[in-house]
C-alpha cells in the first residue's frame, strides 16, 4: 500500500512535469514568440533589489536569444519532464525501476542544458534542483516500492 507520503511527492511531481511539458512544447513551437518576449522592469515606486551582476538593457527591447538554442533547450526541458514524469507514474504504482528513472532525468535536466547551450543555461533548469530534493524525499519512501 501507497504511503500519503509517497502520493504527495508522485502528484506534486505529475504537476510539475505536466507544467515543465506544457512549457517545453509552447518554447518549442512558438520559438519566435519567445524571441520577442521583452524586458519586464520594475516599477519606479516598487523597492529596488540588491543588483548581484551588471544588467545591461534597460528599456523593452527584446532579449536578444538564438532560435536553435531555445529550440535544443525546449528539448532539454521536454526530455528531462517526460523522463522525471515516466518515473513518478512508475513510482505511484509502488515500482522500483521509477525511482532510477526519475533520477536519470534529474541528471538529464542538469547535464543536457549545459551540453547543449554551455553553463548559462544553468539558470533555464531551475526546477531541476528541486528535483534532486525530491529524489532525496523518493529515497526515504524507497523501501516501500518492490
Amino acid at each position: 500500500m501507497r504511503s500519503q507520503f509517497l502520493t504527495l511527492l508522485c502528484i506534486l511531481t505529475f504537476l510539475s512535469c505536466a507544467w515543465g511539458l506544457s512549457d517545453a512544447f509552447v518554447s518549442f513551437v512558438h520559438t519566435d514568440a519567445v524571441l520577442e518576449t521583452a524586458y519586464v522592469r520594475q516599477a519606479d515606486s516598487a523597492p529596488k533589489p540588491e543588483k548581484y551582476f551588471e544588467d545591461r538593457s534597460d528599456d523593452d527591447t527584446p532579449i536578444a536569444g538564438n532560435p536553435l538554442e531555445i529550440k535544443s533547450l525546449a528539448i532539454a526541458q521536454g526530455t528531462y519532464a517526460l523522463l522525471t514524469l515516466i518515473g513518478a507514474v512508475f513510482m505511484f504504482r509502488l515500482r522500483r525501476i521509477g525511482f532510477w528513472i526519475y533520477v536519470a532525468g534529474v541528471v538529464v535536466g542538469l547535464v543536457l542544458p549545459v551540453a547543449l547551450a554551455g553553463f548559462g543555461a544553468l539558470n533555464t533548469s531551475f526546477g531541476v534542483f528541486f528535483s534532486i530534493l525530491f529524489a532525496g524525499l523518493y529515497w526515504v519512501s524507497l523501501k516501500e516500492m518492490r
